[in-house]
């Protein structure tokens, strides 16, 4: 029996996915949830094996919820739902662990073949069909599914056991050093406040510092910005 989280903050959406693969006899749904940090709390108390995972979710989004569950497991696998086939959070959310993204407009039955294929380890894009790419964005295919890999534009810091900064991570630092508030970068990068206020958090964790001060010395001093 496979096991299955869905994180999905639109309850039509969420419920029609937990009806379908509940039809399925090999297929569990364990928990449906409408936020990242309510994935993170789900995970917790009732490990999946696979989650289904929006992008776009109030209180925390799905990059920061994907990375978060990597940070404390590698056992599960998951899947980035979402409407947008050009969407850098897209890359983020790869490169943060997820194993794939596909289109919300994706077939159930296409969807269900992955699910199973997937937790199979037999899911390589290489291999993926037609059919499969119809609804799959293509900006997925630049970076390597489930490695530890970033992108070309991203850099690893040199302080051990720190995450890679993703081309968003720097530039929020940019941003950052410039001394823009969450309120401007919001604005600017056409995102919600709460979900700037994610986004440095988990940067500040991968960087290892506590404000904005710290940030920018630590970044200056690596040349980042």
């Amino acid at each position: 029996m496979i096991r299955i989280g869905i994180a999905e903050d639109q309850a039509l959406v969420r419920e029609s996915l937990a009806i379908v693969l509940g039809l399925e006899v090999d297929l569990e749904v364990v928990w449906c949830v409408e936020t990242g940090y309510q994935a993170i709390q789900a995970m917790n108390q009732t490990p999946a094996d696979v989650i289904l995972m929006d992008l776009r979710m109030p209180e925390m989004d799905g990059v920061t919820a994907t990375k978060h569950i990597f940070s404390h497991t590698d056992s599960v696998f998951i899947i980035v739902l979402t409407r947008f086939d050009h969407d850098e959070w897209i890359l983020d959310s790869i490169n943060g662990g997820a194993t794939c993204c596909f289109l919300k407009e994706v077939p159930p039955k296409l969807l269900i073949q992955a699910i199973r294929l997937i937790h199979q380890g037999h899911f390589h894009p290489d291999l993926w069909t037609d059919d499969w790419r119809k609804y799959a964005p293509e900006i997925q295919f630049g970076a390597k599914i489930r490695s530890s890999n970033t992108l070309t534009t991203s850099v690893k810091t040199s302080k051990d056991g720190q995450d890679h900064l993703t081309h968003r991570d720097l530039e929020l630092l940019t941003r950052i050093g410039q001394n823009m508030t969450n309120s401007e970068i919001a604005h600017a990068l056409f995102l919600t406040e709460g979900t700037v206020k994610n986004y440095v958090s988990n940067l500040y964790q991968k960087m290892g510092v506590h404000n904005r001060a710290e940030a920018i010395r630590f970044a200056k001093d690596r040349g980042l910005i």
